[in-house]
Order: structure tokens, then sequence, then C-alpha cells
């Protein structure tokens, strides 16, 4: 009897570990990146685009090419060409973060469709090319929101996941696909050449987390479910992903959301002055000027009734830094001046004859 007592012991035990294994399974595969997936994937929508193209028909395509002769307006015809990109829903009253280029060229917008399956009406608050952000305002009730992180305390290494739709119209299915992948660097500024002089990516977070066609204007999400950026491109010779993907940081797509939600558009923060670059400028006129410093932006021309002249910056002073950062070239006061947003303060280090001086000024709106 006692050794049948045993068996049953043990038949009981094995069966209580096998359960317990069983859980335990469950729960590693419902891990922190699924629950994060599941808190933001909600609120991520596919942005469906309208652009019409000019182009000659086929039938007489050929004979203008053959001729080398540019088309005649009244042979060319419209043709409807559809796209995708992706955004995500950042309040109750249904404004969505996305993309600039992912409108860009567009002539309408077709509709913003949900994971749920809705499709929703949506117009344009209003965008900013320069930064690469636009929103949109959504018809709907009962919207799921992206909860929104930032971007001052993220780790090098830690898991982000990017949400998007890269199929487009591939795929007649409103879920979003999702990649997963860690930070692999942070504040990165690209070459201005990237965004064709045009657009200014800054302190942009790169990740190795899959970004592709159609995640444009998607978010790039943390292991706790916020949105800490908005997934933007990709370097690739390819046109494929090999790991370097960039995403603008959400505590500048908030700011910038919040003014385009305020004004209908990014208002230029303006300093008043141009530059010239030393390293770009004859010995002579260095030697005329007095100019001691081998780097930076001689100032040549400033507004009287400018910020940067009632702090005292002057034709002559030569700018070394600006808002903390060195200056070697022009590039970097835009960079730093759009950075910035109107009613922000910023200094800048000049040398004025071998002195050092700092100038702290308020930015204000461009006059329209």
């Amino acid at each position: 009897m006692h050794r049948v007592r045993q068996i049953v012991f043990l038949i009981i035990l094995s069966g209580v570990a096998a359960a317990q294994t069983d859980d335990d399974i469950g729960l590693s595969r419902r891990n922190a990146i699924v629950r994060a997936i599941e808190r933001a994937a909600p609120a991520v929508v596919s942005i469906n685009v309208v652009e019409t193209r000019p182009e000659v028909p086929p039938l007489f395509r050929d004979f203008w090419d053959f001729f080398d002769l540019p088309a005649p307006r009244h042979r060319m015809r419209n043709r409807r060409v559809d796209s995708v990109g992706s955004g995500f829903i950042i309040d109750a009253q249904g404004h969505i973060l996305t993309n600039y280029h992912v409108l860009e060229g567009a002539s309408a917008i077709a509709s913003v469709t949900l994971p749920d399956g809705r499709a929703l009406d949506a117009e344009i608050v209003g965008v900013d090319p320069r930064t690469d952000l636009a929103l949109l305002k959504a018809q709907g009730s009962d919207l799921p929101i992206a909860v929104l992180g930032e971007t001052d305390d993220l780790y090098t290494g830690e898991w982000v996941i990017a949400i998007g739709n890269p199929f487009g119209p591939l795929i007649s299915d409103p879920q979003p696909t999702v990649s997963v992948g860690v930070i692999s660097a942070k504040e990165r500024r690209l070459s201005p050449t990237i965004g064709k002089g045009e657009r200014l990516y800054q302190k942009m977070i790169q990740t190795d987390a899959a970004i592709n066609p159609g995640n444009s204007g998607g978010p790039l999400v943390n292991a706790t479910g916020q949105v800490i950026g908005v997934n933007t491109m990709i370097f690739s010779q390819s046109g494929g992903n090999v790991g370097l993907g960039f995403a603008i940081p959400i505590s500048r797509a908030r700011r910038v959301a919040a003014e385009l939600k305020q004004y209908g558009r990014r208002r230029d923060p303006w300093a008043g002055f141009k530059v010239e670059d030393v390293a770009g400028l004859h010995r002579d006129l260095l030697r005329q000027q007095d100019i001691a410093v081998d780097h930076g932006c001689l100032v040549v021309n400033i507004l009287r009734d400018c910020p940067a002249y009632r702090a005292g910056l002057r034709p002559g002073d030569v700018i070394v830094s600006i808002a903390g950062q060195p200056v070697r070239r022009s590039i970097d006061i835009d960079f730093a001046i759009w950075d910035h947003f109107v009613g922000d303060a910023i200094s800048i280090e000049a040398d004025r004859r071998g002195e050092r001086k700092t100038f702290t000024f308020v930015l204000e709106e461009l006059d329209q």
C-alpha cells in the first residue's frame, strides 16, 4: 500500500510540474515585446493617398520618344496612382502624426484605415517639410490613442519595435506589421544631402529594426509600448532594409505637432543674419577683418531690427558655436536654429578680433 501511495504521489507531482512548465512557457511567450505591441498597434493606421500623374498614353509615347521631343500638353493624360504610408493617432480628437514625404505630391487622402478595419475620412492639418512631419485629423469616435513617451532617457541597445504597413496595397489587410530590433545609436545627425538640402534630419534615433517603404510615418515603440520616434528612412543601396533605419525623436515630433495644430504650419524660427564660411574666405580678407580663427562663420549681413542684433551680434563677428555645438559651416547654424522653435532662447559664441563674446536671444517668427 505504501508503495502504491508513493507512485500516486509521484504521478501527481509530475503532472503539477508539467502544468507549471506549460504555464511558464505561456508566460514567456507573452513577454514585454508582445505586450508593447498589443498596447501600441491598435493606434497605428494605414494612410491611403492618391496621386494624379500626367503621362503620355502608350499609343503616342513611342512616337515622341523616337523623335526625342516633349509630348504636347493636349496629349497628356492623368493616371491615378495609389500608395500607402503609416501613421499613428496621438489624441482623442483624431490627430494623426506621420511623415511629410508620405503625403508629398499626393492629390488627395483617400482614407485612413485602422487595424480594426474602420476606414475614416481625414484631412491635412499642416505639414513641416524641413523636419519631414505632417499632422492629419481623422473623423471618428472611440479612437485608439498611442501613448507618447520621452526621448531624453533612451538607452543604446534597448529593445524597440517598428510598426507600420510596409506592404501598401499588396495586402488587403489593415493589420500593421511589426519588426523588432534595438537602438543602435542616438542623436544621429544626417548629412544635408540626404534631405536634398530641404530637410534637416538631426538627433535621429538609429535602429536595426526593419524599416521598409510603407513603414514611413509609423511609430517606433519601446518595450513598454510608448512611442519614442517616427519611423522615417533607411540607408540602403538596394532599396531594402539592411539594418540602418532612422526615426525622428518623439520629443521633436510632439512640438512640431503642437505647432501644426495651433497654427496650421511650423513657424519659421528667425535670427536675422547671414554668414559666410571662414574656411571658404580668401586669406587677404581674413587679414583685413582681423579674423584670427580658422573655423566658424563670418557674419556678413545682419538686420538692425532682429533678435541677434539686439543681443549684440555685429557684422565681422565670427560665430564659433551655437546652442553649445561647434560651428564650422553655415549648415551648422541652420541645423541649430531649426532644432529650436519660435520663443526659444538660443546662445551664440562669437570671436570678435580675438575676443570671445556670448549673445543670447529669443528666436522670433520669420515675417510671412
